[in-house]
């Protein structure tokens, strides 16, 4: 008898220890935490500027290339970086040509990599999505339809 109840509790700790895992998908930070990164556009006004943020998954057997971004509901798209300058302020720059590698993703969150949606062509409010369109070497032109949503 306890040799059965040592094997449920044993299949229960396995189960419950493979859903934790598959709930905590997402990206390490620098201090070796999990971050789920939520799939997500800024809300914002007409004529401004918001990001998008979701991972994409390279499934190719080659590396591929980001060639552009774009949005039909921005005038500008383009891939930035956030970054420290050495006074400890916050910068962006453009990345232009980012390499993700067979099977790998590429997270594009807030304080990192992400996509700027500028010139926006209407408001982007809670409830709205957003087309976001990605131009890859190999796999061609990837659209996802993001969720505008809150911080």
């Amino acid at each position: 008898m306890k040799y059965l109840i040592s094997i449920f509790v044993l299949t229960a700790l396995m189960v419950t220890s493979s859903c934790n895992s598959e709930n905590r998908k997402g990206e390490v930070n620098s201090e070796g935490v999990t971050k789920k990164t939520e799939e997500r556009v800024r809300p914002a006004a007409s004529g401004g500027t918001s990001a998008a943020y979701f991972t994409y998954i390279n499934t190719l057997s080659v590396a591929d290339t980001i060639v552009s971004v774009s949005s039909p509901q921005a005038g500008m798209a383009q891939l930035h970086e956030s970054y420290e300058t050495e006074d400890g302020l916050m910068g962006m720059r453009e990345q232009k040509n980012v390499v993700i590698q067979p099977e790998e993703s590429i997270t594009f969150q807030q304080g990192g990599l992400h996509i700027m949606l500028m010139q926006l062509n209407e408001d982007l409010t809670k409830g709205d999505s957003v087309l976001v369109e990605i131009e890859l070497e190999q796999a061609g032109v990837i659209s996802r339809v993001i969720p505008v949503k809150e911080n």
